[in-house]
C-alpha cells in the first residue's frame, strides 16, 4: 500500500514515517499498523528507508504475481470525471470545481489501490489535509468517486460514508465594512471599480459579475443566471430592474477601453491564450479575486488581520445585501435578487455585519387593564 499523503509537518520525511511532538512513528504500508521509532530523526529515517524497500516493493511484486494489481484511485477519478461529471447537467463552475478537487486527490494519493483504502484512511486524509468548508467539499467528492466505483464493480462498499459529514465549521472570514469597501474602491483601476459596484448593486458573485454582458440588458432589465444553482432551481434566473445607479455604472463601463461585449473588461498587458468562446478582454473569476486581494491587503485594518480572516471579493455581495436590508428592503426581495432558493441561505449573508434588531410591538394595554386582568386570572 503506498504511503499516505504528506502534511506540512511531515514534509522531508521518508514515506510512511510521521512525526508527533518530536516522536517518530512508522506506519506499515501493507497492514497499516504503527510502530514507534524513537526521537532520533536520522535513525528513524534510515529505518523507514529500509522498511519501505522491503515492504512497499515486495507488496507490489506480490500483487502483480497474484493478479491483484486492482484499480488505482487515479484511474477511478479520471473515469468518474469523464463518465459522471462531464456529461452531467451541472453548471460549468461546479464541474470545474469537481475537476480541481479530483486532481488534488490524484496528486495526494492517486497511486493507491481502491481495495486498500479504508474508512480510517479516508477520515485521516480529510481531517489532516482539508479544513472548514474544504473538508465538506472533498468528502463529498471522495464519496462520489467511490459511489461511481461501486457501479463499476471495482469496490463493494463506500469507505467514505461512515466518516463525519462535517467538521463543525465556523466562519472565520470577516465581513467587509462600508469604510473598507470605500478605501479599496478608491485604490482600484476603473475596471475593478465597475466590478465592485456591480457586485454591490446587483449582489453578484464573482462568476456572475465577470459573465455579465451588455446584451443581457433587455426591456430595461439586466438579466443574469446564478451559476451555482441554475440546474436545480428556477430562482437562479433573475431580471434586475435598471436603477439610475446601475445605468450610470453601465455608461461608465462602456467608456473603458477596449470595446468589449462584457461589462467588466480590461486591456491585458499581453494577449491571453484563447479558451473556448472567452473574449480576450474578459476578466476571469480567479484574476478578479487575486487583484481584489492585492488591493484589500493595502488597507491597514485589513492587512493587520490573519490571512484567513481577510474579506474576499465575495463579501461585497454580503455587504450589498445588508445595506439593502438597512434601507428597508424585505428579506424576500433580497432573496430574489440573490437568486437563492430559500431564505435561510440569504440570512447567512445578512448575518455577521452588526446587530440585527428584531422589530416588536409594545403592549397596547394600560397598567390598570393589565392588573385587573391578572386579578381575574389569579382569583
Amino acid at each position: 500500500m503506498p504511503p499516505r499523503p504528506r502534511i506540512r509537518k511531515n514534509k522531508g520525511l521518508e514515506p510512511n514515517l510521521y512525526e508527533s511532538n518530536g516522536y517518530y512513528i512508522y506506519r506499515r504500508p501493507d497492514t497499516g499498523s504503527r510502530h514507534g521509532m524513537g526521537r532520533d530523526r536520522a535513525k528513524a529515517q534510515d529505518a523507514a528507508r529500509i522498511l519501505n524497500v522491503r515492504l512497499m516493493k515486495g507488496a507490489d511484486l506480490v500483487a502483480d504475481v497474484m493478479g491483484e494489481s486492482g484499480v488505482t484511485l487515479e484511474t477511478a477519478i479520471k473515469a468518474w470525471l469523464a463518465e459522471w461529471v462531464k456529461p452531467s447537467p451541472l453548471g460549468d463552475w461546479t464541474k470545474e470545481a469537481k475537476r480541481g478537487r479530483g486532481e488534488r486527490i490524484i496528486n495526494d494519493a492517486g497511486s493507491m489501490l481502491l481495495e486498500n483504502i479504508t474508512t480510517r484512511w479516508c477520515a485521516e486524509y480529510l481531517s489532516e489535509n482539508h479544513h472548514n468548508t474544504a473538508y465538506v467539499q472533498y468528502r463529498s467528492v471522495l464519496s462520489q468517486i467511490f459511489q461511481f466505483s461501486q457501479t463499476k464493480g471495482w469496490v463493494d462498499h463506500n469507505p467514505v460514508e461512515p466518516t463525519r459529514k462535517n467538521n463543525y465549521y465556523k466562519k472565520v472570514r470577516a465581513r467587509l465594512s462600508v469604510a473598507q469597501f470605500q478605501n479599496i474602491h478608491a485604490l482600484a483601476d476603473d475596471w475593478m471599480k465597475i466590478a465592485m459596484e456591480l457586485s454591490l448593486l446587483c449582489l453578484f458573485g464573482r462568476a456572475e459579475a465577470v459573465a455579465a454582458k451588455y446584451e443581457d440588458i433587455k426591456n430595461e432589465r439586466l438579466h443574469y443566471i446564478r451559476e451555482k444553482t441554475k440546474e436545480r432551481s428556477k430562482t437562479a434566473y433573475v431580471a434586475i430592474e435598471l436603477t439610475p445607479a446601475i445605468e450610470d455604472l453601465i455608461k461608465r463601463s462602456r467608456q473603458i477601453e477596449p470595446v468589449s461585449p462584457f461589462i467588466i473588461h480590461r486591456k491585458p498587458l499581453r494577449m491571453p491564450s484563447r479558451k473556448g468562446n472567452r473574449h480576450w478582454s474578459q476578466v476571469t473569476p480567479d484574476y478578479l479575486s487575486r487583484e481584489f486581494e492585492k488591493l484589500r491587503d493595502l488597507i491597514p485594518d485589513i492587512k493587520s488581520m490573519p490571512q484567513e480572516e481577510r474579506p474576499t471579493f465575495h463579501e461585497i455581495r454580503s455587504l450589498g445585501s445588508r445595506l439593502l436590508e438597512l434601507k428597508g428592503t424585505s428579506v424576500e426581495d433580497i432573496q430574489v435578487l440573490m437568486g437563492h432558493a430559500d431564505d435561510s441561505t440569504t440570512q447567512v449573508y445578512l448575518d455577521g455585519h452588526d446587530t440585527r434588531w428584531q422589530s416588536a410591538k409594545g403592549n397596547p394595554f394600560t397598567m390598570d387593564a393589565l392588573l385587573s386582568g391578572m386579578e381575574n386570572v389569579t382569583s
